[in-house]
Order: structure tokens, then sequence, then C-alpha cells
């Protein structure tokens, strides 16, 4: 496997070979051979957890692949240190503080929103930089320590506009009923987006249901949906709540579309819908079964060797994020925080699972178009319209 990285004033090709998960040690020097810790203070129980998992999953293979190709040199490696937040921001700031005690190389962040949002302005005063892995909240990246390796789906002509723009118009819906994570930043700013869709297509809002992101029983909120019996129902959830919506929406007879976020591009959120996230439909910068190009096609194969699954759009996250931050410890000659971020801040392009990626001020942007899906009542992903 093959990956460029261009930096300002030049290209560097790198290669790649390897998924066999490798140990790691602490920070230190033996015959020219240097650990570098990179930590990751993110979701891996809770309702975060169905983006967090994959996420970690996808750094973990990055990391094995970064540390059996010696693509650090001289016999270097990376440890990695994964602390499960629980989407608890306290836990996320506390984490952080922790690893720049511990002399970290740079930290992978940010899974939710709320953990964003809390560790954005630590990030932005302290020393180690931080590399978003899932968050979608509007101008995170600020260099020298806080880059976000893929496109914001919410950004003004962005990924989302382009799919509702799409969907909603060959749909012909009349009227629809949003539900919103009203305590998740993210999901409050998708929904102003989403909202701005609809009205932008002609689609009436019949109303809006706030909801928060611990919440598992949506009785109440299918049952007041099923009464007003909208075309379509939009959702602007996290994938947990999306699932816990789509399951309550169907146990009442509503079989019309929901249209959602990244989010829906999760099969442990398809699983805990028991199958009801069928006819969902969403938009994703990265699928397994429709890669766009050979570093997808091997980095799924590899991904699904490891674990027995196909990687979702979380994993392809936690994946890339950790090769941008394995390239600049390989650029800076160091593991000092400050020449990584240094080093972050002169990456220009990225060749990623996900097409190729330019940076402008830390943030990335996509030069492939994202993907519409729909779940199939088996459990398969087919490209929208199927």
């Amino acid at each position: 496997m093959r990956r460029a990285v261009r930096t300002a004033g030049a290209l560097t090709v790198l290669a790649v070979a390897g998924t066999v998960l490798a140990g790691c040690s602490s920070s230190d020097e033996e015959g020219g051979a240097t650990t570098y810790l990179v930590g990751a203070p993110i979701v891996q129980s809770g309702p975060g957890a169905f983006a967090g998992k994959p996420v970690a999953q996808g750094i973990e293979l990055a990391v094995a692949e970064i540390n059996d190709s010696d693509f650090l040199g001289d016999g270097s490696e990376i440890e990695l240190e994964i602390v499960d937040t629980a989407g608890d921001p306290g836990k996320a700031i506390a984490a952080y503080r922790q690893l720049e005690a511990d002399d970290a190389s740079a930290v992978l962040c940010c899974t939710l929103g709320g953990e964003a949002g809390a560790l954005s302005p630590l990030l932005r005063e302290s020393t180690v930089p931080g590399v978003v892995t899932v968050s979608i909240l509007d101008d995170l990246a600020d260099p020298p320590y806080l880059f976000r390796p893929f496109e914001v789906p919410s950004a003004p002509g962005g990924m989302y506009d382009q799919f509702l723009d799409t969907v909603l118009p060959a749909g012909d819906f009349a009227d629809a009923v949003m539900v919103v994570n009203d305590d998740n930043d993210a999901m409050v700013q998708d929904a102003a987006v989403y909202e701005a869709g609809l009205e932008r297509n002609g689609v009436g809002l019949a109303k809006t249901i706030r909801v928060g992101t611990a919440e598992t029983s949506f009785t109440g909120v299918a049952t007041e949906i099923a009464s007003i019996d909208p075309d379509v129902v939009v959702a602007s959830t996290i994938g947990s709540s999306t699932a816990n919506l789509a399951k309550a929406l169907r146990s009442r007879g509503y079989d019309k579309p929901i249209v959602s976020n990244v989010g829906a591009d999760s099969r442990a959120a398809y699983d805990a819908s028991g199958g009801d996230l069928a006819g969902t439909i969403f938009p994703t910068p990265f699928s397994a079964a429709f890669t766009v190009n050979d570093e997808g096609a091997e980095f799924a194969a590899a991904y699904e060797e490891e674990y027995g699954e196909a990687p979702d759009m979380f994993a392809a996250q936690g994946y890339t994020a950790m090769w941008l931050v394995a390239t600049a410890i390989r650029d800076a000659g160091s593991g000092d925080p400050a020449e990584v971020a240094e080093a972050l801040a002169a990456v220009e392009e990225q060749v990623s699972v996900y097409g190729t990626l330019s940076y402008t001020d830390g943030q990335a942007e996509a030069e492939e178009p994202g993907q519409y899906l729909v779940w199939g009542a088996d459990g398969s992903l087919t490209p929208w319209p199927a």
C-alpha cells in the first residue's frame, strides 16, 4: 500500500505493508530506535461508541502498518494509548492533560461534538497538537495545534447541501418532521443546514422534535410522528439515536423514507435497529463497498481481514488521522510536539482512503464528491437511488 503526502515544497511517497498489530513501549531511545507516544482520548462506551469503536480500530490498523513497515525508520514505532472518554467532555480534558504530562507527540481526539467543544480551546492554548477523528463542528481546525483530515459535510455548498438538493426533489416530498439531538452541538449545527435544505427545496417542516443523545426510548417521538404522517423524517441525530428512532417508527407502521446524516453510516447502528434502518438514505465520504481509489480498496481489505467486518466511514477517519500524525512525526524527525505541529501545518495534500485531500489552514477538503447510500432490508448498502 502506498501513501502520497505533499508538504510545502516536497512530495513524499510512503510505502506501507502489513496489517498485524504491533506492541508498544514507553518513549525512549535504544540504538537509534525511538518510540513515539500518540494518545487517543475517544469514545469507547455509551451512545457514541457506534462511532468511537471503529475509529479506534482504524487507528490501530494504521499503527500496525506504520510499525510493521518501519515507516518511521530505524526501528522506531508508535505507542498508541487509547482512553475511553465515554462521551464525557470532562474525561476528554483529563485524558488530554495526562497525555500532555506524559510527553505525547500528538493526540487523536474529538469523536463527539461535546468533546470537541470542550477540547478545542485547550488544544489551542497547549503544546500537544490534536488531530480530529470525527467531530464535524464548524471552525475546529486551527494550526499549528488543531487539524482535521476530512471535509466538514455541513459547510456551505458542501456534502449535505448537495445531498439534500439531490434527494429531496427526487422524493417529491411535501412535508417533513425533523428529529434533532439538541444536546449535541454538531447535530444542532447540522439541523440548521437540513432545515434550510428543506425550505430551499419546497418541503414544509411540520415539526421539529428535540431529544437527548442518551435517550433510548423513542416511543413517544415515533407516536407523534406517526400521527403527523409526514412524507419523510429527517434525522439530525447521532447513529445510535437514528437507530432507536427508526426502530420505533417502523414498529408504529411508519414505512416512509428517513433522511439522515453521516452518522447513519454505521453497521453497529443498523444492527442495533434490528434492520429497521432499512430505507434510510444518507451521505458518506467513504464506503468500503464503493471505494474511489486503490488506497480505499486496500484499506477495506486489510480492515476486514483484521476485524472480520467491512470498515465504515468512522474507521476510515481514524485510519486517515493516524497516518497524518505518523507522516508529521516522520517529517519532523522528532517526537517533540512543537516540531510535530510544525510538520502537520506544512502538509498541503494527502492521498487518503476517501480520495485526495488538500489542506487549507489545517482543514481538509476532498477532491472526490461524497456518496449517497441507502440501507436495505437485508443489511446491504446500495447507491441511492437504488
